[in-house]
């Protein structure tokens, strides 16, 4: 067993296509021993479903960022539990609203208490190239997020012009002038190129992440079947209301995988493992701002969907 643990820190703003590129890693870890951590915003697990887990130790940690204080205690116990496991390499996915900016601070805290010290790589943080320069400007976790890492994958090229790319480029710079920059369509980075550049850049802020201005965020469960095409209608009725919609719908003829980020919206077919808890429709919903809009979100589902649902904070 390794005298220490490496610790690789993934971030990115909602939807950007953190968990592709946690899949990808993992793909190309394979023969290591794998710890993971899933961070998500709203309080049901959803990007676990979409990790192979054979062979893999995962924790989620749901309901809000890992950086804030509503769940850096439970945070740091899970770093503390991992240093006793018999693992070679530990990965983090944050949640996509939470700002890294105390990591250090954090892993500073450990002290004495883990069991093998970690190795902090660095941060890599995922760019979404179609939203990036709207939510950099008024999101303070966005620019953190960039702040705090040194290689940028700057993903979905394919969907923006150069110009749009220049422009980017000029906006990471500005937060990081020493940031790494690549540009990639499906978060594809080869593992050589993050081993050469990646690195800690050691930045140590305050993390803007605070539970008085959290982002309304909701968790809506349904047991019975959903039709599709009203599904679909009910999404496209709040999408004013949204920054992330995100989870799994189960109709009649099987799974669909809902991917919602500003105006990009995905439904496609899916299959789950037998091993994922999932088991009826699961979507997390995340708010453009702080105010609350479960009535509406209610009134919607119950005029599309037309069967009995829970939504709950």
């Amino acid at each position: 067993m390794r005298e220490t643990i490496d610790l690789y820190l993934i971030s990115g703003f909602l939807g950007a296509g953190k968990t592709t590129f946690l899949q990808r890693l993992l793909e190309e870890f394979q023969g290591k021993k794998v710890g993971v951590i899933v961070n998500e915003f709203g309080s049901i697990g959803i990007d676990g479903a979409l990790i192979e887990r054979n062979g893999i130790q995962m924790v989620e940690i749901n309901n809000g960022s890992i950086f804030c204080s509503c769940l850096k205690g439970g945070f740091v116990k899970t770093l503390i539990g991992f240093s006793k496991e018999e693992i070679d390499v530990l990965v983090i996915e944050n949640s996509g609203m939470a700002d890294p900016s105390n990591m250090h601070r954090l892993l500073d805290g450990l002290g004495d208490k883990v069991g093998r010290s970690y190795t902090y790589r660095g941060a890599v943080c995922v760019l979404d190239a179609v939203t990036f320069l709207k939510y950099v400007q008024v999101l303070s976790p966005v620019q953190n997020q960039v702040a705090t890492s040194n290689f940028i994958i700057l993903n979905k090229i394919d969907l923006i012009n150069q110009t749009t790319i220049e422009e980017i480029h000029a906006k990471v710079k500005e937060l990081n002038p020493e940031a790494f920059i690549y540009e990639t369509m499906f978060s594809e980075v080869p593992l050589a190129v993050l081993e050469e550049r990646l690195m800690d850049n050691g930045y140590v802020g305050e993390t803007s992440n605070h539970t008085y201005n959290r982002m309304a965020t909701y968790s809506l469960e349904c047991m019975e079947d959903v039709e599709l095409a009203p599904c679909k209608k009910f999404i496209k009725k709040l999408m004013p209301r949204l920054l992330r919609m995100k989870g799994f719908v189960r109709t009649a003829e099987g799974w669909h995988q809902v991917d919602v980020v500003g105006d990009y919206v995905v439904i496609k077919e899916s299959k789950l493992h037998k091993w994922d808890v999932i088991d009826h429709t699961k979507l997390v919903v995340i708010g453009s701002g702080p105010e609350e809009f479960k009535d509406e979100m209610l009134e919607l589902w119950e005029k599309y969907c037309k069967v009995p649902v829970k939504i709950y904070e």
